[in-house]
């Protein structure tokens, strides 16, 4: 009897706990989606609804998503750029606003899932400790003072918030290149390792992978 009532009690706990993992990502993505549609509405509603005569919902985040391709277009062309480097300029002058566009920039950049990446490899470098493999994104390399040694420039992105990381310099012969793409990369990171990819289930030696 005993053991049919801690049976069930662990069966319910289960179940309950299997229910949460569904309901909890359901219920915040919701709440997110709801928050982003309502600040975009609010946010060109005073815009466009004098001129509209009435207002329907959604107009805002299609208007927003609108705007943001066709700026795309206009920055992908010579005079975009040039203008967009102009007003980065002026920008770039201004202590604070240099301070949070550079690094916003850089995070967009950092996290930027787009096809462009080719420069961008996903590796992996012992750290905190050598044992201890941590995923991070290669952008870029350094000489140590003399120039005799190449450190590799590894952002080590935080599981669950990938906003944060360390920055750290690696020699080259301590970092492993993997095939993994940015966007699989992040879904590993972010979900704490629940995700695993593919590449990463092949048993291979890591160690036969370290660039020498």
């Amino acid at each position: 009897m005993k053991k049919s009532i801690r049976k069930l009690k662990a069966l319910s706990k289960n179940y309950f706990f299997s229910g949460l993992l569904v309901v909890v990502p359901l219920v915040i993505t919701i709440l997110v989606i709801r928050a982003v549609f309502n600040f975009l509405d609010g946010w060109v509603s005073p815009f466009l609804q004098p001129y509209l005569g009435y207002w329907l919902p959604g107009i805002g985040i299609l208007f927003t998503f609108l705007s943001i391709y066709l700026i795309g277009i206009l920055v992908t062309n010579f005079a975009g750029r040039w203008v967009v480097t102009i007003g980065e300029r002026f920008l770039l002058r201004i202590p604070i606003a240099k301070s949070i566009y550079t690094s916003v920039k850089q995070i967009m950049a950092t996290f930027s899932f787009s096809e462009e990446e080719g420069n961008r490899k996903v590796v992996l470098v012992e750290y905190p400790r050598n044992g201890l493999w941590s995923v991070g994104m290669l952008n870029g390399e350094s000489y140590v003072p003399g120039g005799k040694q190449k450190l590799l420039n590894v952002l080590v992105i935080a599981a669950i918030n990938p906003t944060s990381g360390f920055f750290v310099l690696v020699p080259e012969k301590s970092v492993i290149e993997t095939d993994l793409s940015v966007e699989d990369a992040m879904k590993w990171i972010v979900s704490g390792g629940i995700i695993t990819p593919e590449e990463m289930k092949a048993g291979r030696d890591m160690t036969d992978s370290v660039t020498r």
